[in-house]
C-alpha cells in the first residue's frame, strides 16, 4: 500500500497538484493544462460526413476540429445516422495537432463513488481493486436494485468506504444530470457543450483521493475551504495542513519536476534509463552503466531491470505517456528473469489510473506495453515542437550548412553575373567561424572577383542570410 500525500500550490489564480506516494513524486498536474482538455466533456454534435473506409463519422461539436466518431462507439447501426443528424457525444480521448478528438455515443457520468452510464445493455461493473468475493456480491445486488433498463452501473474502488443510501443518492444525482443534457440536446439546434467536470480540487480529490492518502498540504485559504468541504462531503477524516509557504517548495517538488523533462534517468544504483518519444510510439532503453554489485552479470542484469521496471511504471504516470510503449531491457538469459521482471512490471502499474496492459517480451527480447491516453502526455502541453530542428532534437551539421552555403554563393554569382555585384554579405550561426577561414574567403573572392563580408549574429543554426551590394 502507499503512503500517498496530494500537495495542491495556488499561484497567480492557478492551481498545481502534485501526488507523491511513498515519499517520491508519482503524477502532476496543472490547472491551465487540464482545464485545456475536452476528454470526459460532453458535447451536442452534428454529423458532418461519413466515412465508410475509415468506419467512421467525423463530428462538428463546435471545436476548431471535427471529433471522430468510429462505428463502434456508436449507439445502434451506422444506417441510423446520416449527414446533419444531431447527437450527443463524448469525448473520450483529447485531439492532436493532426487529429480531432475521438467520440463515443456510449456516455459515462462518473461520481465520487460510481460512474453511471445512461445508455447502452444494462451492466454492473464492479473495480477490480475490490477483491473481497463478499462485497462484490453485495454491490452487485444493489447494481440490480437500482439500474433501469438500458442503464448501467460502475462501482469505483472507494464505494466501499461510504453506506449505500449515498450511493442511491449520487446514482439519482447523476441521472438527473443525464436528463438536463437530454433536455438540452432537444432544444439545441448547434454543436455546444452541454457537460463537463467539477471545479479542478474536486476533480483531484474525486480521482486520486483514497484510503491510502494520509495528508493534504495546501498554500491557499480558498482551496482550503473547497477541500474541507469535499472532504466533509465524502465522509474523508484526513489531516490537512494549510502552510504559509509555497507547498511546492515546502515540499521540494519543483526539483523533481526535472524527472518530467529528462531524456535520461540515473538510478539509485547507478543505471541509467533512456525514454525517447517517436511518432507512434515510446521506446525506452536501459543500461546498467556503472551498476556492477552483482556476483554475475546475469544476476546484475535482473536486479537492474527490476529497479528500472519501477522507475519506469513511475515515469509513465509522471509524463502521462501511453500509446505502444517498448522497453529495451539489458538482456536476461534466464527465462524465469524475464517473467519476474514482467509481473514486477504488472504490480508497478496497478496504481495507474489509466489501463495498463504489459502484452510480454518479444522473440528480440524487447518487452511491449501498452497505456491507453484520454489525454496528452504533459511534455505536449509544456513544450512547442522546435522550429529550427522540427522536433527531431537535432541540427544539421556545420559542415552541411557550410557546403550549402557555398553552393548557394555559387548559384547566385551564376545567376547575377550581368549585374556587376561587388559585395556579398552573409550573416552565419557563429558555429561556421571555425570554417570560414581568411584562406578559404581569400579563395572564394579570388574564384568569383567579389569581396566577401561576413558576420556571426544569425540564430539559425540550420540557415544563413546572403545579401549582394553592386
Amino acid at each position: 500500500m502507499a503512503d500517498k500525500v496530494i500537495v495542491f500550490s495556488k499561484s497567480n489564480e492557478e492551481i498545481k497538484v502534485a501526488l507523491i506516494e511513498d515519499e517520491i513524486l508519482s503524477e502532476i498536474f496543472f490547472e491551465d493544462v487540464e482545464t485545456e482538455k475536452n476528454s470526459g466533456k460532453i458535447f451536442i454534435g452534428r454529423i458532418e460526413n461519413d466515412v465508410p473506409s475509415l468506419e467512421a463519422f467525423f463530428v462538428n461539436i463546435g471545436i476548431n476540429k471535427n471529433g471522430f466518431l468510429r462505428y463502434k462507439d456508436l449507439i445502434g447501426l451506422p444506417n441510423e445516422y446520416k449527414r446533419g443528424d444531431k447527437v450527443i457525444v463524448q469525448v473520450k480521448k483529447d485531439g492532436t495537432i493532426r487529429k480531432g478528438p475521438q467520440l463515443s455515443m456510449q456516455i459515462n457520468l462518473p461520481g465520487r463513488y460510481i460512474v453511471y452510464l445512461p445508455e447502452g445493455e444494462s451492466s454492473i461493473g464492479i473495480s477490480r481493486k475490490i477483491t473481497d468475493d463478499l462485497i462484490r456480491e453485495d454491490l452487485r445486488e444493489l447494481g440490480e436494485d437500482i439500474i433501469n433498463e438500458r442503464e448501467g452501473i460502475i462501482f469505483r474502488t472507494n464505494c466501499t468506504s461510504i453506506d449505500k443510501k449515498t450511493i442511491r443518492e449520487e446514482f439519482e444525482s447523476l441521472r438527473e444530470s443525464w436528463k438536463n443534457i437530454v433536455s438540452s440536446y432537444k432544444s439545441t439546434q448547434k454543436p455546444i457543450l452541454v457537460y463537463s467536470d467539477q471545479n479542478f480540487v474536486e476533480y483531484i480529490l474525486r480521482e486520486r483521493l483514497d484510503k491510502d492518502t494520509r495528508k493534504i498540504i495546501l498554500d491557499d485559504k480558498s482551496v482550503n475551504e473547497t477541500v474541507e468541504q469535499v472532504l466533509k462531503e465524502m465522509n474523508y477524516s484526513i489531516n490537512v495542513e494549510l502552510t504559509d509557504r509555497d507547498a511546492f517548495s515546502y515540499m521540494n517538488i519543483y526539483g523533481d519536476m526535472n524527472d518530467i523533462f529528462a531524456r535520461k534517468i540515473t538510478l539509485k544504483n547507478g543505471a541509467i534509463i533512456t525514454i525517447d518519444r517517436a511518432e507512434a510510439m515510446t521506446v525506452i532503453d536501459v543500461d546498467s552503466a556503472s551498476n556492477v554489485q552483482e556476483k554475475n552479470i546475469e544476476e546484475t542484469s535482473f536486479k537492474t531491470n527490476l529497479s528500472a521496471a519501477k522507475e519506469i511504471a513511475r515515469q509513465l504516470r509522471l509524463r502521462n505517456i501511453s500509446g505502444i510503449i517498448i522497453i529495451d531491457f539489458i538482456d536476461m538469459m534466464d527465462r524465469q528473469h524475464q517473467e519476474a521482471v514482467k509481473t514486477f512490471l504488472e504490480q508497478e502499474t496497478y496504481r495507474d489510473k489509466a489501463k495498463v496492459s504489459v502484452v510480454g517480451f518479444t522473440s528480440l527480447g524487447l518487452l511491449e506495453l501498452t497505456r491507453k491516453r484520454t489525454s496528452s502526455s504533459i511534455e505536449s502541453y509544456m513544450f512547442s515542437p522546435c522550429p529550427v530542428c522540427h522536433g527531431t532534437g537535432r541540427v544539421a551539421s556545420p559542415r552541411v550548412v557550410f557546403d550549402r552555403m557555398i553552393k548557394d554563393i555559387h548559384d547566385s554569382m551564376r545567376l547575377f553575373e550581368d549585374d556587376n555585384i561587388a559585395e556579398v554579405m552573409l550573416n552565419v550561426y557563429h558555429n561556421l567561424s571555425g570554417y570560414i577561414t581568411p584562406e578559404i574567403k581569400s579563395c572564394l573572392e579570388d574564384k568569383y572577383g567579389i569581396k566577401l563580408k561576413f558576420e556571426f549574429s544569425w540564430n539559425d543554426p540550420n540557415s544563413y542570410n546572403i545579401r549582394f551590394r553592386k
